[in-house]
């Protein structure tokens, strides 16, 4: 899956779906924080408020001239807030933004991002549309959606689980330092060490955030509670033998930076340990512990002031396009019936009678059947990731004739950081927009048996032709805009992934592996599954027993059943964003067939597709729409 929030980068997944960065959709991002470069202890200020007051953007109305560059310079205020974000998706090279403090979670700069976005809003308001190009007009629908969103999502800022350990900040630091900060050479190994420096402070406003959500009556459930208070003790360790250290160490040595340079950053990256990464993690835990939590029989926001208003909001958010919660899960019924009847059929046609051993029973043996791999050894898993990479490189040419364009840049695939690994399934990281580093497909190995069923599934949503060719091209585009290159809208990404996997189907790709399209229809019944339990723990009221219960009654094992609830109880309004975007995609391509006839080309509607970068599927009707009308 690709990832984020409110903030413009996306990514992630349990059991097959993707995991993102931060944070949740009402988190704040972009830091003030300054290091000081030398010093070797942080003191950290009150955590609630930061100075942030740097000028406004103009509310003077740009004519189509000056269209382009107010679309970035829009973007850019917005970036200058997230220096994680600017990390992320190379935007220091790029646009020449500092990168090297850490997001700013105070209310302060929330209200400034708010402030920013209104102000952008009423600018564009005075736009007139019909002096822009066609694709100045789709880059307006882009921003204004995008704006408003950040206006509407900020409405709630206590609502998001700000501990939320599958994208909240605690997980995410540890694998965007040894992942993502670049140290390639010694002012990128400085701000490594001020990030450090900085990480205690921000550690500290996400356990404010945790008290004031608490204080309004949003409270996480234990489960959820107890899997961040783990993952946190998990950064907390011995400062000398920090892997946040030792790892730093290696990277600066492949720098080529001196030794004795290389000695001094080190004694200070051990310093920060134990002064500012323990003690922040330390105090988050603390509060963790402290603050109360909810029952598993009322886990859905319908218990939490405003929950039914925030849902709606954050389920938009999600799906980008305006929805109702009940209709949304009716669809996803419906979309539950259809893959249950695809999946017995090709159950029955495998040899895996439904009617004798029932569905769940068909797919234990067909999952039996398809068999594991084992993992006895990091040997063993090092063999089965590059074995993955020849896969998915020898899979490209059966998806060139589908696109007229692919991308340049390379994905590597991965095992995702220590700690977060037995709590991932498999994500994908899109590469910045400098080039500086490949796309990374991230697949968990930490069990000693891998198992193959949605082995090439979850190849094809992850890398090739999903996330990878989707973000991968985005990110290569450089004549878009600023923001298309780097948002990233769930259900356009999620759509596209889960689209990816039909696509492959259609490609012939399982022609001569049946078991591997059983595999396939599983994991799209589980995303269609995820329609109606998302919905129906936060808009019908559902308990966690309800939600796990609907999950193994479709054949899900109840662990993993379990695993994928307490997700969209912490994650609300992410989950259904995968079947409705693809249900978008494939609602188009429909459209578009009908409309052209035989001059309907699948590559060139693949082109328009993906040409605009990050789009909204409620702009994607449009772009689709106006499309048609050209071909024709």
């Amino acid at each position: 899956m690709a990832r984020r929030k409110t903030a413009l980068i996306a990514l992630v997944v349990a059991l097959s779906a993707c995991t993102p960065t931060p944070s949740d959709p009402t988190a704040t991002n972009g830091s003030t924080t300054e290091a000081t470069g030398s010093s070797t202890t942080t003191t950290h200020p009150d955590p609630t408020t930061t100075v942030v007051d740097p000028p406004h953007p103009s509310v003077d109305v740009p004519t189509a001239a000056e269209f382009d560059t107010f679309v970035d310079e829009t973007t850019i205020r917005l970036l200058e807030l997230e220096p994680q974000t600017v990390t992320d998706i190379g935007g220091r090279t790029v646009v020449g933004l500092v990168d090297t403090t850490l997001d700013d979670l105070s209310p302060d700069t929330a209200a400034l991002r708010i402030h920013i976005a209104e102000r952008a809003i009423d600018a564009l308001d005075g736009v007139d549309r019909h002096s822009l190009t066609s694709d100045q007009r789709i880059s307006a629908a882009i921003l204004e959606w995008y704006l408003s969103d950040i206006v509407a999502l900020g409405a709630y800022p206590d609502h998001a689980y700000a501990a939320n350990y599958i994208t909240g900040y605690h997980a995410w630091f540890p694998e965007f330092m040894a992942d993502i900060h670049p140290i390639d050479d010694l002012p990128g190994a400085e701000s490594y060490v001020a990030r450090l420096e900085a990480v205690g402070r921000q550690m500290e406003q996400v356990a404010h955030q945790v008290r004031r959500s608490a204080n309004a009556g949003v409270l996480s459930t234990t489960i959820g509670r107890d899997i961040a208070v783990w993952q946190a003790n998990n950064v907390v360790g011995p400062a000398a033998s920090h892997p946040l250290v030792t790892d730093f160490t290696t990277r600066c040595q492949a720098a080529g930076i001196d030794q004795a340079t290389i000695d001094s950053l080190v004694v200070r990256a051990t310093a920060a340990i134990d002064d500012s990464v323990n003690p922040g993690y330390e105090a988050l835990v603390a509060t963790l512990t402290d603050v109360d939590t909810r029952p598993d029989s009322t886990p859905g926001l319908l218990e939490v002031p405003d929950g039914d208003a925030y849902y709606r909001t954050v389920l938009r958010h999600y799906v980008s396009d305006d929805v109702d919660p009940r209709t949304v899960h009716d669809r996803g019924r419906a979309e539950v019936d259809r893959v249950t009847v695809e999946l017995a059929d090709a159950l029955d046609a495998a040899g895996f009678d439904v009617d004798d051993l029932g569905l769940a029973g068909a797919i234990a043996a067909a999952d039996d059947a398809a068999g594991t791999t084992r993992l006895a050894s990091d040997h063993d898993r090092e063999v089965f990731l590059r074995a993955t990479d020849a896969r998915i490189d020898d899979s490209v040419s059966r998806f060139s004739d589908l696109f007229e364009s692919l991308p340049v840049t390379p994905v590597e695939i991965v095992r995702p950081r220590p700690g977060r690994e037995s709590g991932s399934g498999a994500y994908y990281n899109a590469p910045p927009m400098d080039g500086s580093r490949p796309g990374r497909y991230y697949l968990s190995l930490a069990s000693d048996a891998f198992p193959m069923l949605t082995y090439r599934t979850t190849n094809h949503h992850e890398a090739i032709p999903g996330h990878h060719f989707q973000l991968a091209l985005q990110r290569e585009s450089t004549g878009l805009p600023i923001l298309q290159r780097s948002a990233t809208f769930s259900g356009y990404a999620e759509g596209w992934g889960l689209y990816a996997e039909r696509l492959a189907f259609e490609a012939g790709i399982y022609d001569d592996d049946p078991l591997g399209d059983i595999g396939r229809l599983r994991m799209e019944l589980l995303r269609a599954a995820r329609v109606v339990a998302d919905t129906g723990i936060h808009a019908l009221g559902w308990s966690r027993s309800e939600a796990i219960d609907y999950l193994t009654d479709l054949g899900f094992a109840e662990t993993n059943a379990a695993s994928e609830v307490d997700r969209y109880i912490v994650w609300p309004g992410q989950a259904p964003a995968y079947t409705l975007g693809m249900l978008k995609i494939l609602g188009l391509r429909t459209r578009a067939t009908e409309a052209l006839g035989d001059d309907f080309d699948l590559a060139a509607f693949h082109t328009e597709v993906l040409r605009h970068g990050s789009v909204p599927l409620a702009v994607l009707d449009d772009v689709i729409g106006s499309w048609i009308d050209e071909q024709r």
